[in-house]
């Protein structure tokens, strides 16, 4: 294209010293010099034409293919980097990032990088020409060349810092969409989406705002670009003429002259209009990357599993860790737990027993000692293997707009319509079933249409349908019915059986069912035994299980609170 491009001058010289004027150019009769300039500048058009086509589809093309990667690469990674970094963010924004911030490799290639290409090549092309004609306009074409330099150096910060801020005000836009439709009911609830519409306007606003500075940034850059390059044109143009007048040169090669300035130019005034294009996309594309250069949650670790099944013996020796510098969650712990025991963790809010959890799903690794499953240190297992032994069942488990099979076949994707079926049996969740829908039934964003106690089920049929031989409950009946609970409770009673399980404790219904009971505070294990054992020491646990049966019991409730941190 570029190349056609460079020739069309040459039939406008035929047309004009041979066809019209004086000056032979090839030496051809004025009719045959008028029809092979025309007939070269249609043929010139339609080379450049289909080259383009051709040009649009393969960019095209290879451009969504780049991005249907970048955010295919972006998604996975977000579901693999430390949940301290979706803890630190909006999950509006990361959606930002995937979803809108991706087509920066489109604006990069399509917007960026082939223009680029097509101008040098086309400046290069030019000056070549022009100094094969004529070295003096060569240099005289070069004058606006410092000028534009120093406009686009002057431009580009200010048009780097207004990508960057509009990115950030089109993130806020969808987090602010995104945490008031996923708390819909609370706006309701509350009477509030006139305020939360004033939100979402100063959202879209300040998002309207950014984008128009931009606008103007680059607008203004383009101005003053085209303007000195206009200028210059306006000398070659100006010395061309005067050097045709005095029989230097002929109209024709005038022309010509002017035509490959103009060449140097348009390349010149689209370089800077590209480099303002590229760095608006590279705002987005460093988004995306800062995702890419997230390091996993955990190092991944190559390692054959131990065997087809853990047994399920768990320990902690030593362990400490931290979230962040200076700021200890556990501090020393050890236990061990032997396969098929119940172990409770009770403790007040925040004395790290979630932690606990997480460092045996292997969310995070220990800063000291180490977690051992079946006596092997976790960092020495592969992580996809480890995390077949373990079924999670969460206090606010997570569901998903999808069918009730699907739900639970999250516990394992290849499980058979049966065996989903005989976990949904198990967990209770009969009333569910007796939908003429079934397994069919549509639970809902987040398994709104259900009850708490149903999503709670919902999240042990996943357990049972897993089969893993160790369990981690963070108490799925804090917050359920007496009811609701005994369905619930029954439900988990099949599931302890023959498998380790780790409770987080809130109810007594759960601590007293237990072989051993840990009580934490302050990231510390500080006392160890049965429900009997500790009720009658002095200390936390039974602090923490008088204020609990004064509750129960209608008396007058402590200060202290018995619940998860």
């Amino acid at each position: 294209m570029t190349l056609a491009g460079l020739a069309k001058p040459w039939p406008t010289k035929i047309l004009i010293d041979d066809a019209l004027g004086s000056h032979s150019f090839l030496g051809l009769h004025a009719h045959a010099a008028l029809l092979l300039s025309v007939f070269a500048t249609i043929a010139l058009f339609l080379v450049a034409g289909g080259l383009g086509l051709l040009q649009t589809a393969l960019l095209f093309g290879l451009s969504q293919r780049l991005i249907a990667d970048l955010r295919e690469r972006t998604f996975e990674h977000l579901t693999r980097i430390s949940l301290r970094y979706h803890d630190e963010r909006s999950t509006g924004d990361s959606i930002f990032r995937v979803t809108n911030d991706t087509y920066a490799v489109q604006s990069v290639l399509l917007d960026g990088l082939v223009p680029l290409a097509s101008a040098f090549l086309s400046l290069t092309g030019a000056v070549i020409v022009l100094l094969a004609f004529d070295p003096f306009f060569a240099l005289l074409s070069a004058v606006s060349a410092p000028f534009a330099f120093v406009l686009s150096k002057r431009f580009t910060g200010r048009i780097n810092k207004s990508a960057a801020t509009l990115q950030l005000r089109e993130s806020e836009v969808y987090s602010q969409a995104e945490q008031t439709l996923g708390g819909i009911k609370t706006v309701q609830a509350h009477g509030r989406e006139d305020h939360e519409a004033a939100r979402f306007a100063t959202r879209t606003g300040a998002s309207r705002i950014a984008m128009m500075r931009l606008v103007t940034d680059q607008t203004l850059f383009g101005l003053a670009i085209d303007f000195v390059l206009a200028a210059g044109l306006g000398l070659v143009t100006y010395v061309a003429a005067e050097r045709a007048l005095s029989g230097a040169i002929t109209p024709g090669e005038v022309l010509v002259v002017i035509a490959y300035a103009g060449t140097v130019y348009q390349p010149m005034s689209g370089i800077a209009s590209t480099i303002g294009e590229l760095r608006a996309a590279s705002a987005a594309a460093e988004r995306v990357f800062e995702v890419l250069d997230q390091p996993h949650v955990v190092a991944p670790r190559h390692a054959t599993p131990p065997a087809a099944r853990a047994q399920g013996r768990l320990s902690f020796d030593k362990v400490s860790f931290e979230y962040s510098a200076g700021r200890r969650v556990l501090d020393d712990i050890s236990f061990s737990v032997d396969p098929g025991q119940l172990v409770a963790l009770v403790g007040p809010t925040g004395a790290g027993k979630s932690t606990i959890a997480s460092l045996l799903l292997r969310l995070y690794d220990p800063r000291t000692g180490c977690v051992t499953l079946d006596d092997v240190d976790l960092r020495r297992l592969p992580l996809g293997w480890l995390r077949e032994q373990i079924a999670f069942v969460p206090q606010e488990p997570a569901l998903f707009n999808a069918s009730l099979r699907e739900n639970i076949r999250y516990g394992r994707l290849n499980a058979t319509d049966e065996e989903v079926l005989s976990a949904a049996m198990a967990a209770n969740l009969d009333e569910l079933l007796e939908d003429p829908r079934g397994l069919d039934l549509v639970v809902g964003g987040r398994g709104n249409t259900l009850s708490g106690g149903q999503r709670q089920r919902v999240a042990i049929a996943r357990a049972f349908l897993k089969n893993a031989p160790v369990l981690i409950l963070d108490e799925p009946t804090s917050a359920l019915d007496a009811a609701t609970e005994v369905l619930v409770m029954d439900a988990l009673e099949q599931l302890f059986a023959d498998r380790t399980a780790i409770v987080i404790a809130h109810r007594l219904s759960t601590v007293y069912r237990a072989s051993q009971v840990l009580v934490v505070r302050e990231g510390r294990i500080v006392q160890q035994g049965t429900h009997a054992q500790l009720s009658r020491q002095a200390g936390l646990y039974r602090t923490l299980h008088q204020a609990r049966f004064g509750r129960q019991r209608g008396a007058k409730p402590l200060a202290i609170s018995w619940e998860a941190s």
